[in-house]
């Protein structure tokens, strides 16, 4: 009996033994993944966006290659980052000309819906108005806040909206919308309405400069409070891109990072801004100038997830063709973007000499406390899933 006792608490012994060990192993395991998930993610930090080929070269040639998008403590919005993609994506080739595209467009077959309505042929549905009605629409700001119907039609899109009595543009009708200088005249006129209900005026017509309006106080109030403006901004933005403004996209994007990281105003509207204004923006040199913008009046740069850290911190002077991901809009040959680059490299060298880089190296990722909330995608209401690269 004696000889089984001790037998049985040698073993018990054993067991726990080994236990304890297996327990120790475990804890010094994790405690192992734990510190190289941690460096994993801040050597992940400034990994491309999946779908954003802002800071990418152009060349046609080059294959699609997976990215990722681990930003430490803090995260891209991805479904921002794909929609914007997909719609500059969809925008490409609309200014190649073919054959068909002569003689004011009688061969084209089907009706332009949004064409007929901007040239005054066509009312809207469901108000029953034609263009020059929505036009007389100035300074009524409640019927242009509650009334959700005729955003669809005053800028169209080639996706659809909540008003399914909207048309989509097609390709044909956008060339013919492009081609046509009276309704592009009309479109701003549209532009410059819905500019003085969010308190914002055009200053130039031909450059697109806007700035604040004399309402400007009462108008952004409203715009903080009721949301859903991002989203008929977002679709301003990309309608502007679409039908031959993109000029007009820029100024505005610039003026609202101005008021959201400069000033301090639209804090509802800051993300937004950055996960989708910055990224309609179809000119890419334009869009790199509008990030560079936005890291260098962002407040916890280590927590900036909208551009490629190494570039903005001027770890590095460009990406290069190696990281090209598929083929993107052309907006500027290859010289001028050499002179591009220099000028962004002298931008970055003023950025650095404003934050010291002991400053810079002493900050850590961690949840950002800016972190967008989730919003509602721009389709207000229609989710696409593209993954289609630009």
């Amino acid at each position: 009996m004696r000889f089984k006792r001790a037998l049985r608490f040698l073993f018990g012994g054993v067991l726990g033994f080994f236990r304890t060990l297996i327990a120790l192993g475990w804890s010094l395991l994790s405690k192992l993944r734990l510190r190289y998930n941690v460096t994993r993610q801040i050597n992940m930090s400034d990994d491309e966006c999946e779908f954003d080929s802002t800071w990418e070269d152009e060349d046609e040639n080059k294959t699609h290659r997976k990215k990722f998008h681990i930003h430490g403590g803090s995260r891209r919005n991805m479904f921002a980052a794909r929609d914007m993609q997909a719609f500059r994506h969809s925008c490409r080739g609309l200014d190649e000309n073919s054959d068909d595209d002569d003689g004011a467009g009688e061969q084209y077959k089907g009706h332009f819906y949004n064409l007929d309505f901007y040239r005054g042929k066509l009312r809207s549905s469901p108000d029953e108005l034609y263009i020059s009605d929505f036009h007389q629409w100035w300074g009524n700001y409640d019927l242009l806040e509650d009334v959700h119907s005729y955003i669809q039609w005053l800028f169209p899109i080639q996706e659809p909206g909540v008003n399914w009595r909207a048309h989509v543009l097609s390709k044909k009708e956008i060339k013919l919308f492009r081609k046509d200088k009276e309704v592009k005249k009309k479109l701003v006129q549209s532009y410059k309405l819905m500019l003085d209900f969010y308190g914002i005026y055009l200053k130039d017509d031909s450059t697109g400069e806007v700035a604040r309006a004399s309402n400007w106080k009462d108008r952004f109030k409203n715009l903080n409070r009721h949301t859903h403006n991002n989203l008929r901004i977002t679709r301003i933005l990309k309608c502007l891109g679409t039908l031959g403004l993109k000029h007009y996209q820029a100024p505005l994007v610039k003026f609202f990072l101005n008021e959201t990281l400069v000033n301090g105003q639209l804090q509802n509207v800051k993300h937004s801004v950055l996960d989708y204004f910055m990224f309609a923006v179809l000119d890419k040199s334009e869009r790199r100038d509008l990030v560079k913008f936005a890291y260098k009046h962002f407040e916890r740069k280590e927590q900036f997830v909208w551009g490629l850290k190494k570039i903005l911190s001027g770890q590095v002077a460009h990406c290069n063709n190696e990281n090209m991901d598929q083929p993107t809009e052309n907006n500027s040959s290859s010289a001028e973007d050499q002179q591009k680059r220099v000028n962004f490299e002298h931008e970055i060298e003023k950025t650095e000499a404003s934050h010291p880089p002991k400053e810079r190296q002493s900050k850590k990722d961690h949840q950002n406390k800016d972190e967008p909330v989730i919003t509602t995608p721009e389709h207000e209401g229609v989710v696409k899933k593209k993954k289609i690269k630009i």
